[in-house]
Order: C-alpha cells, then structure tokens, then sequence
C-alpha cells in the first residue's frame, strides 16, 4: 500500500498539472485540471484532508530559465 500526503501543481498550456508525491520518494503525475475552479476545488479537498499542497508553477519556470 502505498501514502500519499504531498500535491503539488503546476501551470501548463492546458490548465494545470497535478502531481502526487508517495512517502517512500518520487512522483507521480495525477490529473490535468482544466479550470480555476476545478483546481480551487482540488486544492481545497487536498488541504481538508491534511494534505501539503504546493504550487511548482515558479520553481519550475526559474529552473527551465536556467537551462
């Protein structure tokens, strides 16, 4: 069985990406969120159950400017 307790999105050309982060490492990419309402929807729910959720959006867009 495995945990997940870690959302992080991010901002792509279609809406916004989800991905969920299992307690033993890594990633997995989870849903693609068309809407601002979808995604406030989302991170609503993520955060009621105790979830950490973080928006990747600006870390990512700093990395990709550096390569």
């Amino acid at each position: 069985m495995q945990i997940y307790k870690r959302v992080s999105y991010l901002q792509v050309a279609e809406g916004w990406q989800t991905y969920v982060y299992p307690v033993k490492g890594g990633f997995i990419r989870y849903k693609l969120l068309t809407s601002p309402e979808a995604l406030a929807d989302a991170i609503a729910q993520c955060q009621k159950s105790g979830w950490i959720v973080n928006n990747a959006t600006n870390l990512v867009r700093q990395l990709n400017a550096k390569t």
